[in-house]
């Protein structure tokens, strides 16, 4: 499972989820205490090569959002040395190089996919260095994906990684497998929240509204209290097309190369001012058609108002998130 994760260097590494699973552990991870690079979406979530993007952050501390004049955004169009584990090569976290390609500074950023994006990043072989072996073509995830790295700079220098999935073309496959693929494969859609709830312990349920402007807090809790809160998704067909949940989707199988279909899954991460979650991250594996996922909240001992945040991660690196007010009395 690759989630948001605190890099060696101190960075939060912020990229789709590959698998769903559900940690036993709990940390601090969660808590926004400052300020914090929660999530970045990419609209869309998959392009060509040649098309535009926009990328869009999701920074905030503890009153709320936070000024993101200062988050610096640029492309990495470095290759990543074979078999780093890490989505981008660590020599594109720095302020300026010619592996970088610039795309401005603030809270959205917008650039182009590259053209040569699946030679560099994709299936296709890179072309041949003077003096240097010839590389190979990156593999793809387990989704039969690939990505656009994005370094991301945000205040305090703390660094980051975003991608976006490139739509590339298959390779190695016979041409009747290209076409089948070409013809059915739908690009990815972004997750979207449908509903954040509080669950009865008879099972009832209380729908939260997401913030909006002048609107009060759209739950009351007493301190001290544990609560426990479903987010929900949209349901999507078991046949792929666009959708804001769980997408079924177009797979070539990398030892038979005939076409399978996968349906992605969903994880949820949890974060808030203050209280403390359960767990930070719970989800669905793609087996899993079930569009909710549950996770206890026990508010602070201090009555005041706790901004929460819920992002949801499909498989095929979608993001999506909402953002909640809660009094505590």
């Amino acid at each position: 499972m690759v989630t948001p994760v605190k890099r060696s260097m101190g960075g939060a590494l912020l990229v789709g989820a590959f698998a769903a699973c559900t940690p036993t552990f709990t940390d601090d991870t969660a808590i926004v205490s400052g300020p914090q690079l929660l999530a970045v979406q990419a609209v869309p979530a998959e392009a060509a090569p040649g098309a535009s993007f926009t990328m869009t952050a999701l920074y905030v501390g503890p009153g709320g959002t936070e000024d993101p004049s200062s988050i610096d955004w640029a492309v990495c169009l470095l290759q990543n040395p074979l078999g780093d584990p890490d989505p981008i090569a660590p020599a594109c976290f720095v302020d300026a190089s010619s592996s970088l390609s610039p795309l401005g500074d603030g809270a959205s950023v917008s650039g182009s996919v590259p053209s040569n994006a699946c030679e560099l990043f994709g299936p296709e072989s890179p072309p041949p260095q003077p003096g240097v072996p010839g590389a190979r073509p990156t593999d793809p995830d387990a989704t039969g994906g690939f990505y656009l790295p994005v370094r991301v700079k945000s205040d305090g220098d703390v660094w980051s990684a975003a991608l976006e999935r490139i739509a590339c073309q298959p390779s190695g496959v016979t041409q009747p497998v290209f076409k089948a693929f070409a013809n059915g494969y739908v690009a990815n859609q972004n997750p979207g929240v449908a509903s954040l709830a509080s669950v009865a312990s008879g099972g009832s349920t209380t729908m939260i509204a997401p913030d909006a402007p002048g609107a009060p807090p759209a739950l009351t809790v007493s301190a001290g209290e544990r609560t426990t809160l479903r987010v929900g998704w949209p349901s999507c067909p078991a046949t792929p097309a666009a959708c804001s949940g769980a997408e079924a989707y177009l797979v070539i199988d990398p030892t038979t190369k005939q076409i399978e279909t996968g349906r992605e899954s969903i994880v949820a991460s949890w974060y808030a001012t203050t209280g403390r979650f359960d767990l930070d991250r719970v989800g669905r594996e793609g087996t899993d058609t079930a569009t909710t996922v549950d996770n206890g909240w026990t508010a602070p001992s201090s009555p005041g108002r706790v901004r929460l945040w819920v992002v949801l991660r499909d498989a095929r690196g979608g993001v999506g998130w909402g953002s909640y007010t809660i009094a505590v009395e």
